[in-house]
């Protein structure tokens, strides 16, 4: 036990150590998406109106940040509240430590996938996992650009974990808090609460209501007339970028051009990925919540018309339940330990892709790859793995 928790020391020191070089790499993070979280909750620390324009660029301006990518802070005002308290540290300290925190949210994510599944030979895997998940495209851009996404990911996981074990007030709770950045899970929530319905879990959705209320409640409080202004702003935002999206938007409109064609059959495909959806919930009413979560992800990855590829770091969810369950079928160890380098290197590729053309709808077969290696894994299988719903 006592080498236990050396190692895991000495492994989140490194971690540290890692995350300040990589924000000293960033030159601080001065000109990434996190000086936008980091302003957004500075900005609510003294009290400015972060929906105005020229209230949020003379926050830019003063705290030492030369990037104006949008008019306002384009999110919501749980995403300020959220980092109030990183706000209240200088922007290179604030930096390391959400970094870091990052870092930490990907690993324990790993952890809480294989702990939920119970799985036992996390040993035999763990330097191949380790090197997929690092060299993942989309967590490289999480940590270099200091998104959110680290943090959706675990809040996620650990919600499914919670409900496996029979938790359900608290993996609602945790769930709810996603609403920080609900693109990614803009399907998987109401799927989430539809399959929760079904099964009568009461306490599952209080819990996600609570945590939606409380943040929508202290959004009105703290900003009264925020709606209109960051729903105009984040609506042309979504516009503006739709056709160039990791998504089924993206990629439709990407293949068949900006047409009226186009945004029919990219309309359609969502429905049917909806309707697909509601029929996954109704006939896996018991399977266990990590797996329908990790399927319904993929799903509400491809629908949702505004992702970035850092976002599609979510996709390790269904990955590493994809690679769990084919352990557990009798898959090869060569097969197993060689997937993350695969899917390392097809993210690369579609990466390189989308830097040359400025368009990212390729990256939406990454999303359909990890659909069809979890469907793989999961067809016929004997028994769900967690508790009985």
């Amino acid at each position: 036990m006592t080498a236990q928790r050396g190692l895991v020391t000495l492994g989140v020191i490194v971690l540290g150590v890692l995350a300040t070089v990589i924000a000293n790499g960033q030159q601080w993070m001065f000109n990434r998406d996190f000086f936008t979280y980091w302003g957004g909750g500075r900005g609510l620390l003294e009290g400015a109106n972060l929906y105005d324009s020229a209230t949020w660029q003379n926050i830019t301006r003063v705290y030492g940040s030369t990037w104006f990518p949008n008019p306002i802070f384009i999110y919501a005002p749980p995403t300020a509240i959220l980092f109030a308290p990183l706000a209240a540290l200088p922007v290179p300290v604030a930096a390391v430590l959400w970094v870091w925190l990052s870092e930490i949210f990907v690993v324990l994510t790993a952890c809480v996938i294989a702990w939920s599944l119970r799985w036992r030979r996390p040993s035999s895997y763990a330097l191949f996992w380790a090197i997929g998940i690092m060299f993942f495209v989309p967590v490289l851009l999480t940590f270099l650009m200091g998104q959110v996404s680290a943090l959706i990911l675990i809040l996620v996981a650990s919600s499914a974990a919670l409900w496996d074990r029979g938790k359900w007030s608290g993996g609602g709770l945790l769930l709810g808090i996603a609403i920080v950045k609900p693109q990614p899970i803009a399907l998987l929530i109401p799927m989430l609460a539809l399959w929760l319905w079904l099964n009568r879990r009461w306490r599952a959705l209080g819990g996600v209501a609570i945590s939606f209320g409380v943040s929508i409640l202290a959004s009105f409080v703290l900003f009264p007339s925020f709606v209109s202004d960051w729903q105009s702003a984040a609506s042309a935002k979504v516009s503006g970028v739709a056709d160039r999206m990791p998504t089924l938007w993206g990629l439709t409109l990407d293949l068949l051009g900006a047409s009226p064609l186009a945004w029919a059959s990219a309309w359609a495909l969502v429905l049917l990925a909806t309707v697909v959806c509601v029929v996954i919930v109704v006939r896996w009413r018991n399977k266990s919540a990590t797996e329908l979560i990790s399927v319904l992800l993929v799903f509400s990855l491809l629908v949702t018309p505004y992702l970035w590829n850092y976002d599609q770091i979510l996709l390790l969810i269904p990955f590493l339940v994809a690679l769990i369950r084919m352990d557990l079928r009798g898959a090869s160890f060569r097969q197993a330990a060689l997937l993350p380098l695969v899917f390392d290197i097809l993210a690369m590729a579609f990466f390189v892709i989308a830097s040359v053309r400025l368009r990212d709808g390729l990256s939406a077969m990454l999303s359909l790859f990890v659909g069809g290696m979890l469907w793989f894994a999961l067809l016929n299988q004997p028994a769900p793995s967690g508790e009985p719903v």
